[in-house]
């Protein structure tokens, strides 16, 4: 097979991938098959967003890893340029509104044709890859919508996932939480949709700056929000998503004055289908509302206690 066949088929391939995982997975194995010897390590920023950090996607054949700092300070020298050529190194960024969101390190220097087909490929996987991203992106909040959400979660049930495993004597676990706006229909009532639509927007932002890059911010529905997130134990997030509610609590929106938010939540485990997961979270979520709004509840605190919830109880008003 010549370069260019190999080249465009290579891209076919990567073209064609219409979910994340799968094209990562196929860059990865792009990288085995088109640069096979070489030793090389491969970051990104899952998310794409500046708040995280660039994580290790792919590593092959590298026996003393040169440190991201170091690699980052000769990236900074290919402003302007897609590809710097070492003699003992190739280092290829990735760029979004002049930051570096990938970067491909090869531990030596490739040959011309080697190195300017890798560059495309990785611009080729990059570009699809903030297709998939805006695709999957609310227009009004801003954060992930509603139809990702299935598939984030049993993601994260089943293990899966692009970035390596943290090494920590006390690993964090998952959590699903449901926020939903108090008496959201008044504000409509009162002041209009257009600000019903501005206290909407205000509340993802402020639930997406106090939550880590490397959980999941959902617009559930409505004036629901749905977040996956990462704690040690169940105090750990119960106080997490308390002081998120005190952040949305003190915050004067536009016109309407203060906000507040009821919360319910519960632990993601690897035996439960979404389904199940998120009737925990909204029997939480109700029982909020039932007693008092602007609280907490975990669903491991209501055993004992029957609730049954339907659509239309939700929001209490």
């Amino acid at each position: 097979m010549t370069t260019s066949t190999c080249g465009h088929e290579y891209t076919i391939s990567l073209l064609e991938l219409k979910e994340e995982q799968a094209l990562y997975q196929q860059f990865c194995d792009i990288l085995q098959s088109l640069l096979p010897e070489q030793p090389l390590s491969f970051f990104i920023r899952p998310s794409l967003s500046n708040k995280e950090a660039l994580k290790l996607i792919y590593q092959q054949h590298v026996s003393e890893p040169m440190a991201l700092q170091e690699m980052l300070e000769k990236a900074q020298l290919c402003m302007g340029k897609p590809v710097l050529i070492s003699k003992s190194y190739t280092c290829m960024p990735l760029r979004l509104d002049d930051q570096v969101i990938g970067l491909l390190w090869i531990y030596e220097a490739l040959t011309p044709a080697n190195c300017n087909l890798t560059a495309h490929l990785m611009n080729v996987f990059f570009h699809q890859l903030h297709t998939l991203a805006l695709a999957r992106i609310d227009p009004l909040s801003q954060l992930l919508n509603r139809q990702t959400f299935d598939e984030k979660v049993l993601e994260i049930a089943s293990g899966q996932g692009f970035l390596q495993p943290r090494e920590e004597p006390d690993p964090r676990r998952w959590y699903l939480a449901l926020f939903d706006i108090d008496h959201f229909k008044r504000v409509n009532d009162s002041f209009g949709h257009v600000i019903g639509d501005e206290v909407i927007l205000l509340t993802a932002q402020h639930l997406k700056e106090n939550f880590r890059a490397e959980d999941y911010v959902f617009r559930y529905g409505g004036e629901e929000f749905a977040v996956l997130f990462q704690a040690h134990n169940d105090s750990e997030a119960q106080s997490l998503l308390d002081r998120v509610r005190g952040v949305i609590r003190s915050v004067m929106f536009p016109q309407v004055g203060q906000v507040t938010l009821s919360v319910g939540f519960t632990d993601v485990t690897d035996v439960m289908q979404v389904s199940e997961l998120v009737n925990q979270a909204d029997m939480a979520l109700y029982h909020a509302k039932q007693h008092g709004r602007d609280r907490v509840v975990f669903y491991a605190t209501l055993e004992g206690v029957s609730l049954q919830v339907t659509t239309s109880d939700i929001e209490l008003f």
